[in-house]
């Protein structure tokens, strides 16, 4: 198993530098190490089973096999109700759904996902939801206001209610966006503002201080803008 996700992850890589044959071979690679291990897995039963359906759902999905990702993603929640890979698991399905543009089912999966009020992932969750509304919005040629205010409002509870997540800085950069598109720069600055003062030392800030210097500029503040941007 070990082998297998570390053979992913070469996949992945190749795939990050734009190799997509290389990265498909090794993938493939790790898929036939996998499945190898299935058999024993089944006997085995307990951990090893759970971490090979993990470890399957994610090469599966990395292949954008994503009927099999989701099936296995299924199994893993149906047999290991109790997993610790259960966000995990519904993450994954909800990004299978919206990869494949269904973005109804993928908007329900996200919700179930930040109902787990243990998890970690919660602030993905929220952040996909956004994603998921955006797209639709797009979908419907960019004129569906309903959905872009569905999407920022959804990117707004990000950064209200998951701090944590890594997901803030680019829920706080869609936010702004939305009133940039609509050249409302003044309530993106106040945005920008509440932000920086909420989270002076966030590793998001640079995003935040350059659209922030942006939406100045737009404004004739350029001095302003000017101190943003050096910052």
């Amino acid at each position: 198993l070990k082998t297998a996700s570390a053979l992913t992850q070469i996949g992945t890589q190749y795939r990050d530098f734009g190799l997509d044959d290389k990265a498909q071979l090794k993938y493939r690679e790790a898929l036939g190490v996998a499945e190898e291990v299935v058999e024993s897995a089944r006997k085995l039963g307990g951990g090893i089973l759970e971490d090979t359906y993990m470890q399957l759902w994610k090469i599966y999905f990395a292949m954008d096999q994503l009927n099999l990702a989701a099936a296995m993603s299924l199994r893993l929640q149906r047999e290991f109700p109790e997993s610790i890979y259960l966000d995990e698991a519904i993450l994954q399905q909800a990004r299978v759904a919206q990869k494949s543009g269904d973005y109804a089912r993928a908007v329900a999966l996200y919700n179930n996902l930040t109902r787990l009020t243990k998890s970690q992932l919660r602030g993905e969750g929220q952040y996909g939801i956004g994603e998921c509304y955006e797209e639709m919005a797009k979908a419907a040629g960019g004129n569906n206001g309903q959905m872009y205010e569905r999407a920022f409002q959804a990117y707004k509870t990000v950064f209200d209610q998951f701090p944590e997540s890594g997901k803030v800085g680019d829920a706080v950069a869609k936010m702004a966006n939305f009133y940039y598109k609509k050249k409302d720069y003044q309530r993106a600055i106040d945005v920008f503002e509440n932000v920086i003062q909420e989270h002076p030392d966030a590793n998001f800030l640079d995003v935040i201080l350059f659209n922030y210097g942006r939406c100045l500029y737009r404004v004739d503040r350029k001095s302003q803008a000017r101190r943003q941007f050096n910052r």
